[in-house]
């Protein structure tokens, strides 16, 4: 691995060359995980994803971005890594077009980010990823600038868009119970099965999922659980449906230690392969069509089940473990939306009842 930029200055996480120093750089590292660059036949070919940062930006950025991410109001892994692919992948490519060889702070003025807006806007960019990029440069130079001198904020409220937050049309698709079962069904082995069964039962997310280890099991009497570490660094401990756990036991017979979930090569999976795994399924059971099932696409379904099944609010919302008990309700409102809004076309469409069998084809034969 190339040499990361060592702190310096008024920017230092700790005292250079100091082993807490290290320490904390190196957790940090450690936090961003690996990015997947490419193939070798079929060895996939990863990089840290701090190295990858500290390639487009300078030196002194990579310290502040390092001491950015450290704050515990940043504390999902998820959160953070998504803030590092949004700086490397947006704005190092931004600086670059215009003119600097790496991103820096301070280098973008309002009119920079307005004419990037646009462009977005015009590329057909959806107003929450905008949103969103721009919340990501935003927040790091907000708090940088409370650190070192910077000019003032380029991303104003003139240039965030406005995102409806009632907007259904972006939200995560929700399978139906029959379509969870048609999925289920087109497991080609129990491998896929278990995939499945494991996201929806616990109502997971993959990066629980891929990161868990054989020793995570544990054995309570009868009961097996999974320890698994959720967002914010929160530890659970999750019971396991009978089914689920002899599956598991079926694929990790022989291994006592190492990752839980194992691709066909022995190596531990990953949320490419668990995206590729479900949409095939998803093709071949004929859900969703025109889009992929993804891991969060079960996620949703399981929260929604729920829902639908009369589960208190407060219990849906530990159970899914969000922190925001407005995201739990979020979920709500988009089902009972729905069935509102189709109880009230259903009802329209009683108006010409009488006048609808005029037009309808008879068919032949039946004349």
């Amino acid at each position: 691995m190339s040499e990361l930029p060592a702190s310096k200055g008024r920017q230092s996480l700790t005292l250079p060359g100091s082993d807490l120093f290290e320490t904390v750089r190196q957790k940090l590292i450690d936090d961003l995980g690996l990015v997947q660059v490419g193939r070798r036949g079929k060895e996939r070919i990863y990089r840290p994803r701090a190295e990858l940062l500290a390639e487009v930006v300078t030196p002194e950025t990579w310290v502040m971005v390092m001491d950015w991410l450290s704050s515990t109001r940043r504390g999902a892994l998820t959160t953070k890594r998504t803030y590092v692919d949004d700086l490397r992948r947006i704005w190092a490519s931004y600086a670059q077009e215009l003119g600097h060889e790496r991103l820096a702070l301070g280098i973008f003025t309002p009119d920079h980010i307005r004419a990037w807006r646009i462009r977005a806007e015009a590329q057909g960019v959806a107003r929450t990823t905008i949103a969103r990029y721009l919340n990501t440069l935003s927040s790091l130079h907000a708090y940088s600038a409370e650190k070192i001198d910077l000019p003032r904020n380029p991303v104003t409220q003139d240039d965030r868009p406005k995102v409806d937050k009632g907007n259904t049309s972006t939200s995560t698709p929700v399978l139906e119970v029959d379509e969870v079962q048609r999925v289920a069904a087109q497991a080609k082995d129990p491998f896929d099965l278990l995939v499945v069964s494991l996201l929806y039962a616990l109502a997971g997310r993959v990066s629980e999922m891929c990161a868990a280890d054989v020793t995570d099991r544990i054995e309570r009497g009868r009961r097996s659980y999974l320890d698994v570490t959720r967002k914010e660094h929160k530890e659970r401990i999750l019971p396991l449906p009978l089914t689920v756990a002899e599956m598991l036991d079926e694929h990790t017979a022989g291994r006592s230690e190492g990752p839980l979930l194992l691709d066909a090569e022995g190596r531990r999976l990953d949320r490419h392969d668990v995206a590729r795994l479900l949409a095939r399924l998803g093709r071949h059971a004929g859900v969703l069509p025109g889009r992929k099932l993804t891991p969060h696409v079960l996620r949703a379904s399981r929260i929604t089940h729920m829902l639908d099944d009369g589960v208190p609010l407060a219990e849906v919302q530990a159970f899914a473990d969000h922190d925001n008990p407005a995201t739990t309700v979020g979920y709500w409102k988009r089902r009972n939306t729905g069935q509102r809004n189709a109880a009230h076309v259903d009802a329209a469409e009683e108006l010409f009842a009488n006048v609808t069998p005029k037009f309808k084809t008879t068919p032949q034969g039946n004349a």
